[in-house]
């Protein structure tokens, strides 16, 4: 898959999934809510790492262009 995040929302994804994780972890609740909460966080900082999101390319969304702003992909979408 090729990457549909942008440089700024990497930093953006990276930041608040480690914040999120951080704070989940240091709270020390461990109830649903947290574990849900953990994985969002997860999910978020791979996503940073990696700069691609599923969900982003599942809805036909591509931030990462080179010319900058924001575009939806429709050559990509598949038919359900």
């Amino acid at each position: 898959m090729q990457r549909n995040i942008s440089g700024v929302e990497r930093v953006l994804r990276l930041c608040l999934g480690l914040g999120i994780c951080t704070a989940v972890l240091v709270l020390g609740n461990t109830n649903l809510a947290d574990s849900v909460l953990l994985l969002i966080g997860f999910f978020l900082v791979l996503n940073g790492l990696t700069a691609r999101c599923y969900l982003w390319r599942w809805l036909g969304i591509n931030s990462f262009r080179r010319s900058g702003g924001c575009a939806l992909n429709t050559s990509d979408r598949r038919e359900i």
